[in-house]
């Protein structure tokens, strides 16, 4: 029996190890990892050694992209950490078990694909995306050890949160703001509620002041606001309609509604709180109204990222600024029903953390591009405040059944990872097959085509291909990834070129390998 609970102790934590590994082994050469690759040996990439302020993430990335070994290792290590921090924060209390960590394994590969994408599957956002928010998670855990228990942190360990704050603020310019309203208001906090920690907060505040003086203070930053972005496209809007449009067309988007399936997940925890719930003659006078706002929402988000959305037909953008205005109203519900439901503790938390989701998304109203990786951070704040929310809603169910509830967790989450794995992992293979198979092609100096193959499954990984290996391909800025793509990969590029190209599926690839 002791070796049966010990094993069941353990078993998130061989998942989280076992999914993270296979991560970082199917992760792969993309896009902007080509540039970084060779902007230490290229002098038409000099501008790319210090193209901003994130300093810290700059320089992981070129270590990450130079070495395999390395980066196998340090994807796998970070990213099983992060899931294990995501996880203890989902429950900090402890009251669902080991289940805890499926629930926020599972959360995690159910975000929104391209985002996924974009910061798990890309070498070059990894280090800014999740990076920086997995150093977030470790001072958010260690706060809220603070001010919801009896913590008595050592006060030399004050020091660590320096270097914490500073490399986590040097990571994407929206987590180094962040960070600053983050510590000055968890110092307030502290000191309001009289609790241990302050120095160690304060010593958080000094650091994310320092990295965000050293951040905007690079130069980048102003050139790009007076003549343009050297390496990319990126601007500020500062206009009124500039921000409108930005808010319109992509910040609405991406805040709450792409993430359908967190807004199902907070929505059962408020129906089984709601239902459980006995306020007698004290029943708040707009819970009724703020359930019905939580489902509507909720139905609609699912509706319109999975069917159907309701498109523009006008300059106005009517339909758009009626989502706006009803994420807002359905915002505000969440909140009155963080108040009516739980703790004070768990009040404390989800406060803090369906703030942050504003803050982390609202800089992007003044600055353009917004792709999807630029929400991760919010997404990953919405999935602690789904703990907070489904903690207190089936803590009954998971004490009464514990067996039962742990077993559902973890085959709906190792469901949800087999699958992601195997997509990724295919993508791997398939793009390390398809530049063998160009070289093949070229080997045949009477061929004048050539077929390249696409990936399977590029909703979880980018296809650098599927445009071109010249000029009409991708790129950034002034710069295409074709030269550098095919460079890497040991294949001639004007032979390439000369080429009649067309494109062909993995199954087409089979039948021509059969031939």
């Amino acid at each position: 029996m002791k070796n049966k609970s010990a094993l069941v102790k353990w078993f998130p934590f061989i998942l989280i190890g076992v999914f993270a590994v296979i991560t970082a082994f199917t992760v792969y050469m993309n896009g902007d990892d080509y540039l970084w690759y060779y902007s230490v040996e290229d002098s038409a990439l000099d501008v790319w050694r210090t193209p901003n302020g994130r300093l810290f993430s700059n320089q992981m990335t070129i270590w990450l992209v130079r070495s395999y070994w390395f980066r196998t290792l340090f994807i796998a290590a970070t990213l099983a950490a992060f899931l294990i921090l995501l996880g203890k924060l989902t429950d900090f209390e402890k009251k669902l078990g080991s289940a805890r960590y499926y629930i926020a394994l599972f959360l995690l590969v159910t975000i929104p694909a391209m985002t996924y994408a974009e910061t798990v599957r890309w070498i070059s956002a990894y280090t800014n995306y999740v990076i920086s928010i997995m150093l977030v998670l470790i001072y958010l855990l260690f706060l809220f050890r603070c001010i919801c228990t009896d913590h008595r942190p050592k006060l030399w360990t004050a020091v660590l949160f320096l270097p914490l704050a500073l490399l986590s603020g040097l990571c994407v310019e929206h987590v180094t703001i962040f960070n600053v309203i983050l510590s000055a208001a968890a110092v307030i906090l502290l000191l309001k509620l009289k609790k241990k920690g302050v120095l160690h907060s304060a010593a958080f505040l000094a650091g994310a002041i320092v990295s965000c003086i050293i951040m905007f203070g690079n130069h980048s930053y102003s050139d790009i606001y007076e003549s343009g972005d050297a390496v990319g496209n990126r601007n500020f809007e500062l206009g009124l309609s500039n921000i409108m449009q930005n808010a319109y067309s992509f910040v609405v988007m991406h805040y709450t509604k792409d993430s359908w399936m967190l807004s199902i997940v907070i929505a059962v925890g408020f129906t089984v709180m709601y239902f459980r719930a006995d306020h007698g003659d004290k029943k708040p006078k707009y819970l009724d109204l703020c359930m019905v706002i939580c489902w509507l929402y909720t139905a609609y988000s699912v509706f319109a990222v999975c069917f159907s959305d309701l498109r523009p037909n006008s300059p106005a953008m009517r339909v758009v600024a009626l989502e706006t205005a009803f994420t807002f109203v359905y915002v505000v519900a969440t909140a009155y029903l963080i108040n009516v439901f739980l703790s004070k503790n768990g009040k404390i938390r989800a406060y803090i953390y369906l703030a942050g989701t504003f803050l982390l998304t609202a800089p992007f109203l003044v600055i353009s591009p917004v792709t999807a990786r630029c929400f991760f951070a919010n997404y990953v704040f919405r999935i602690l405040l789904c703990g907070e929310i489904i903690v207190p809603a089936f803590q009954g169910i998971a004490s009464e059944k514990a067996d039962k509830f742990r077993k559902a967790a973890f085959f709906i989450c190792f469901a949800a990872v087999f699958v992601i794995s195997y997509e990724c992992a295919a993508n791997k293979y398939y793009d390390a097959a398809r530049f063998d198979y160009i070289r093949e092609q070229l080997q045949d100096e009477r061929s004048r085509s050539l077929h390249i193959m696409l990936l399977p499954y590029t909703e979880y990984s980018h296809d650098d291909l599927d445009e071109g290996i010249g000029e009409e391909g991708h790129g950034v800025g002034d710069v295409l990834y074709g030269d550098y793509i095919l460079k890497y990969h040991g294949i001639d590029a004007d032979k390439a070129r000369e080429r009649l190209i067309t494109y062909i599926s993995p199954y087409d690839y089979y039948l021509e390998k059969s031939e």
